[in-house]
């Protein structure tokens, strides 16, 4: 059976049970217990998570939420030009060992969000799903799919993490992009 190794923040430990639960008996699907935050973070831990859970036949990853978020002076956490950088860098590791990649785009919040930003989070979006492109990378759009209904999808307690409903429409996003991508 192949392995695939879910990366990403809170929105990932959301949907990461029914992506297992999708894909029982055609893959083994782990993911840090821990959330995997900022592109930083995600850099600096790569290479414990690949140890933890040995070999995988692919990484399906994100950061960006964490990222975009801005703190009390109003300025992004990463800035653009740090988490291309450090998603880069996580690549090299990532292609170093042989895995295969699939990015996932970060998905929209709410507007009344109060520190995120969705024209934030298209500009990173963009600029990641270009420097993916650059390294033959395929982009899972998680962020289209949540997009078409983000008042369905997206939680109205926070604004931020997946409803039930944005659950399920991830999960099965994941699932396809796998087979879509012949990995599966």
């Amino acid at each position: 059976m192949k392995k695939v190794l879910l990366i990403g923040d809170s929105i990932r430990i959301g949907y990461q049970p029914e992506v297992q639960r999708q894909l029982a008996g055609i893959w083994e699907v782990a993911g840090p217990k821990e959330n995997c935050m900022f592109s930083g973070y995600t850099l600096k831990m790569i290479r414990r998570w690949l140890e933890e859970f040995g070999p995988v036949d692919v990484v399906h990853w994100n950061n960006g939420i964490w990222d975009v978020g801005r703190h009390t002076d109003g300025e992004v956490f990463t800035p653009l030009p740090y988490y291309l950088d450090n998603l880069t860098r996580t690549l090299r590791v990532l292609k170093s060992v042989g895995i295969r990649v699939v990015w996932a785009s970060t998905t929209p919040v709410n507007d009344a969000h109060p520190n995120i930003r969705n024209a934030d989070i298209l500009r990173y979006n963009c600029a990641s799903g270009q420097l993916m492109a650059d390294n033959g990378i395929p982009v899972n759009d998680l962020h289209a799919v949540v997009s078409r209904n983000i008042d369905m999808y997206i939680s109205g307690t926070d604004f931020v993490h997946l409803s039930p409903e944005g659950v399920a429409v991830c999960a099965e996003a994941v699932g396809k992009a796998l087979c879509r991508e012949g990995i599966g």
